[in-house]
């Protein structure tokens, strides 16, 4: 499957850059399979989540290591078996942007991460979830400069 990006303008998608998210994703369970796909460049590396069933419903994702958050996560056997996780280290684990609405703390133009809805990906399956944490454990590494 190759796709055109129209977010994006991204020209070509490999059949290895589409994810299928078997319940989708909370709030957007109508849509199953996303193409993943990035931007590298000097300040940050951002990740595109796009749907193959409606290209406008597209998410920005970071890796949380990027910014010394590092997960505990315990997956249920559900989880698991949908993620057919067998070796941990073919796990990912990504946030993802949120703009602020009216009612939020942050400004306008500020962006935050849904720390306690992180994305976990099986990269060699192919397989996504988002994991909705009831309290976030994160480990926050404090570097002094």
């Amino acid at each position: 499957m190759s796709m055109r990006s129209t977010v994006t303008g991204q020209p070509r998608i490999d059949n290895d850059k589409i994810f299928t998210f078997p319940q989708g994703i909370p709030g957007f369970e109508e849509y199953t399979t996303f193409k993943i796909f990035h931007k590298d460049d000097d300040a940050v590396t951002a990740y595109w989540l796009q749907s193959c069933e409606s290209p406008a419903v597209t998410f920005t994702l970071i890796d949380p290591t990027e910014y010394d958050l590092n997960y505990d996560l315990y997956l249920s056997d559900s989880e698991q078996e949908t993620l057919q996780a067998t070796d941990p280290m073919d796990i990912g684990i990504f946030l993802m942007l949120i703009k602020p609405g009216n009612d939020s703390q942050l400004q306008q133009t500020q962006l935050g991460a849904n720390i306690s809805g992180p994305l976990v990906l099986n990269v060699p399956q192919q397989l996504g979830l988002q994991k909705v944490l009831g309290k976030a454990k994160l480990n926050v590494n404090i570097v002094a400069h």
